[in-house]
């Protein structure tokens, strides 16, 4: 049983690891702007839940390269649920860095969009 725990800790290590590097080269990458076309409240993942905080708001978005459509999602910090359910509404303007060697490549940056949105977000 206890060899479960230790695959699980290296999993969520190494996970971390990989978002982390992906956020490091999304540094550089150009920044546009894209509207949010869909919200959800979700359950928390284990890494943005916290106590009195189980629930994310995810929310799909496009933007348009070159006259061509992308998107990708992003998500909240870890919320409660009315505040995820109140905050989880109308079509603000997002600020996303993609790479541009391939623009399907998304990643949102919560210090991109500190006052853009409700709610603070996951880098990712």
């Amino acid at each position: 049983m206890a060899g479960v725990f230790f695959i699980d800790g290296i999993r969520r290590w190494l996970r971390r690891r990989r978002r982390e590097q992906k956020l490091r080269l999304a540094a550089q990458w150009p920044v546009t702007q894209a509207e949010i076309n869909h919200w959800q409240v979700l359950n928390a993942d284990e890494e943005a839940a916290g106590i009195g905080a189980p629930f994310q708001i995810e929310a799909g978005f496009h933007f348009k390269i070159n006259g061509e459509y992308f998107g990708g999602y992003l998500r909240s910090v870890g919320l409660g649920l009315h505040e995820a359910e109140s905050k989880a509404q109308g079509s603000p303007i997002v600020n996303v860095r993609y790479d541009p060697a391939n623009p399907d490549s998304v990643a949102v940056l919560a210090e991109d969009n500190d006052k853009s949105l409700p709610f603070r977000v996951f880098s990712g």
